[in-house]
């Protein structure tokens, strides 16, 4: 079954207008430089897609994680448990968990947790190799390839409310994307770094998937950098709000890890 959702895009820049940025200072609601246009969302589980066609695959793992809001035993067992998933599933040389990010609908509103991230956007551009050599030059690994994988997990019991969305990248061209400066990225964590994100104009092309009702033994693993693709097209993705969401579910939580594979 497919349906029909609002998704919000960055207006095409103006001539001369300056580089986006998010970061310095507190957004604005409104979205004065958004606007939501309605896009029919497909079923992906209607389809049989793999990481190397439209740039994500849903995988079936269960983890033994049993609190994903203990931060502690979420890098000592899930940043592991991740790792071997991605490296099992690309044949990468070494792969390393740098980030999470808990999120919670309810917990959203009372400023304590993010919420879901109703902007369509991709989390790296081109430049993030660059972000990455003073961590290849400390740690001496000099690959020949650089991928970035997003896994992202919901572990709310119904599995309805805010559900994510991912745009086949088949779909989508380079001529919509915006870079756009993210800073203080990941601020309650070690080592934040400021980065380079796109968000993206909108394009009547692009085709937008989900995977109804996901529990918490699913992983959808999405692709948002690729060194060796020229252009870099990545897996756009956005929360959405799920139409007409039925009185008394339980609200979104997930958790996201992105895993930086490195290709000998």
């Amino acid at each position: 079954m497919n349906i029909e959702a609002n998704f919000n895009y960055r207006k095409p820049l103006k001539e001369n207008e300056a580089k986006p940025a998010f970061g310095l200072s507190e957004p604005d609601e409104n979205m004065p430089d958004h606007k939501s246009y309605k896009k029919v969302v497909h079923n992906a589980r209607e389809s049989d897609f793999d990481i190397s066609m439209g740039g994500f695959e849903l995988i079936n793992h269960s983890s033994l994680v049993d609190d994903f809001y203990n931060d502690d035993q979420v890098v000592s067992t899930y940043y592991e448990e991740m790792a071997s998933l991605v490296k099992e599933k690309v044949g990468a040389s070494t792969v390393q968990i740098f980030s999470h990010i808990t999120r919670n609908e309810a917990q959203a509103e009372t400023g304590e947790r993010k919420g879901g991230h109703r902007l369509v956007h991709n989390d790296f551009t081109t430049s993030f190799g660059a972000t990455l050599d003073p961590f290849l030059k400390e740690t001496g690994i000099n690959p020949k390839r650089i991928v970035v994988f997003n896994l992202w997990r919901r572990f709310d019991k119904d599995g309805v409310d805010t559900p994510f969305a991912v745009c086949d990248k088949r779909s989508v061209s380079d001529k919509e994307l915006i870079p756009t400066d993210l800073f203080n990225y990941l601020p309650d964590q070690p080592n934040a770094l400021t980065v380079e994100i796109c968000q993206s104009s909108h394009s009547d092309s692009h085709k937008w998937y989900f995977y109804p009702e996901m529990n918490r033994d699913e992983v959808l693993m999405f692709k948002t950098y690729d060194s060796e693709e020229k252009p870099f097209i990545p897996t756009l993705h956005s929360a959405f709000d799920y139409p007409d969401t039925p009185e008394g579910v339980s609200p979104r939580e997930s958790i996201e890890v992105r895993a930086v594979c490195f290709f000998d």
